[in-house]
């Protein structure tokens, strides 16, 4: 169905969607995200297949006509310390600049969303992400809510598991969080060639200004932003009008 959708959107090329599960993540295949991965952002392959194979799913959009690949997503479920709620981590996103007013992002949360809530319909479930800032700003402007990570935040049962499984999610990809500033060091660096692709008005976004604020060096330090939400009846209306806007 999905596919069916990405087919019938206006936007061309046209692309489709294969989901890839853990076992099917040979070397090959992550060789081939990771050349694409690389161009965008750079980082050694051996730290890309780390942070990979700690993910249970990946979603690899190609191109309809060439089968060449344009993005991914990476996605797991997670622990975290409240009753009868999992976590849903998104673990690395790369959109090909030329794909990327799309939502295909969005379209991949969503789905990755709807499957876990029909494995598990009783479970309420949190978003949680390390993010890049042009990850952080793709996401956060199509919710209604969500919440930076803040260490310095105590005290209350949700604040405290959501903190506990962010840390472990950092520790399982070998990142390093600062109990300070929050940020995670994630060893991974924008590439000039990245940044000119971006105006100067994509910064003054105030997605983009929220996330300087919190992370000002961001285009320098190889560190991340935390940010969390749930998926609230709000936040899911945000999502799909932002889906059905951007692809439609």
């Amino acid at each position: 169905m999905l596919n069916l959708l990405l087919r019938l959107s206006p936007h061309r090329p046209a692309v489709r969607l294969e989901v890839l599960r853990r076992r099917d993540f040979t070397e090959g295949r992550l060789r081939e995200l990771h050349a694409l991965s690389n161009a965008l952002m750079a980082e050694e392959f051996d730290h890309f297949r780390v942070h990979a194979e700690t993910n249970d799913v990946v979603h690899v959009f190609r191109r309809a006509d060439t089968g060449a690949i344009v993005g991914f997503q990476f996605w797991k479920t997670a622990p975290i310390a409240l009753p009868r709620s999992r976590a849903i981590v998104g673990g690395k996103l790369r959109i090909s600049p030329d794909f990327r007013s799309r939502g295909l992002h969005l379209v991949s949360g969503l789905l990755f969303m709807l499957d876990a809530k029909r494995r598990a319909p009783r479970t309420r479930f949190y978003r949680l992400s390390i993010a890049s800032l042009f990850g952080f700003v793709s996401i956060t402007e199509a919710l209604a809510r969500y919440q930076l990570f803040d260490p310095k935040r105590r005290g209350g049962e949700e604040d405290e598991a959501v903190r506990a499984a962010l840390i472990a999610l950092a520790r399982e990809s070998h990142f390093h969080v600062d109990e300070e500033t929050g940020l995670f060091f994630v060893d991974i660096f924008m590439t000039e060639e990245t940044l000119a692709r971006y105006p100067p008005r994509y910064f003054e976004r105030p997605a983009a200004k929220v996330y300087a604020a919190a992370n000002p060096d961001f285009r320098t330090n190889g560190c991340y932003v935390g940010f969390w939400f749930r998926f609230t009846s709000d936040n899911l209306l945000a999502l799909t009008r932002a889906i059905a806007r951007k692809l439609l």
